[in-house]
């Protein structure tokens, strides 16, 4: 049995999903990252101007608090509409929102770059009272979601002791120490300003990814690192465009800076 996907990759406020007809797809999945958005002039935004929801933003990616808000619960009305059919991942934007209310000393460990100080208290609320409606990670057939990926790197460094290769229960048991809030999920890697080797499932860059040590019995779907075009990386190191004739290992998905475009696949079951 077949399954048709879309995979929605970082909004950061925007509504695009809202094109997408429901009623095509099995399943619909949120890759995460609904939250911060750029300003109009980076060079002039200063600590206090994050205080300010007033402050000009870029008027094709940028969104205020209220527009980040809304859309933000009217994607959450489209989880209620459709529970069973949309997924929603969380990102590491979403991730100090959560943790606002759940775990301050882990807060203070995983701020992001556009972070809105101004609004954290209702976006705390908004996830705090949705928190069941949220994972860190999604499996379907052979195919692992989730915001940034698990590299080999990581699982070998963070997860292989608590998995020990069984991955039939690999988002279980990461969407377990989600509920947690265990500082591993959000480890930040030093190619993002962090101080480990590895980024976690939240935050690793596409160049720690090596598809020369890459054994997973599965093929995953990821965001965050941005790219022009949906990008598959295949097990001979080939990284295209193009669909070939072998499946990826590991799709890339946020391209939101540069086009709309969402990502299809079928998945057998």
């Amino acid at each position: 049995m077949k399954l048709k996907t879309i995979t929605i990759p970082d909004l950061h406020g925007r509504d695009e999903w809202k094109d997408i007809n429901p009623d095509k797809y099995d399943k619909i999945i949120f890759i995460g990252d609904y939250m911060d958005s750029a300003y109009r002039n980076i060079s002039d935004v200063s600590f206090s101007d994050g205080l300010d929801d007033t402050i000009l933003i870029d008027e094709n990616t940028g969104r205020t608090n209220a527009e980040i808000m809304y859309n933000m619960m009217e994607i959450i009305r489209f989880k209620e509409k459709y529970p069973d059919r949309v997924i929603l991942l969380v990102g590491n934007h979403d991730i100090p929102y959560i943790l606002y209310s759940r775990n301050q000393s882990l807060y203070n460990r995983v701020m992001c770059s556009g972070h809105r100080y101004s609004m954290e208290p209702q976006a705390a609320l908004l996830f705090r009272d949705n928190f069941d409606k949220f994972k860190i990670m999604y499996g379907l057939g052979d195919v692992v979601w989730s915001h940034a990926g698990l590299t080999p790197g990581a699982y070998d460094s963070y997860f292989k002791s608590r998995i020990n290769d069984n991955f039939d229960i690999l988002p279980d048991e990461m969407n377990k120490l989600f509920i947690l809030n265990d500082l591993d999920l959000h480890i930040i890697p030093q190619l993002r300003g962090g101080r480990n080797k590895y980024g976690s499932i939240t935050w690793a860059d596409r160049r720690e990814w090596d598809a020369k040590t890459y054994n997973f019995p599965f093929r995953q779907v990821v965001g965050h690192s941005p790219v022009d075009d949906i990008l598959h990386l295949y097990k001979d190191g080939t990284v295209t465009t193009g669909v070939l004739a072998e499946k990826p290992i590991v799709t890339f998905t946020d391209v939101f800076r540069k086009q709309v475009k969402f990502y299809e696949c079928e998945v057998e079951i």
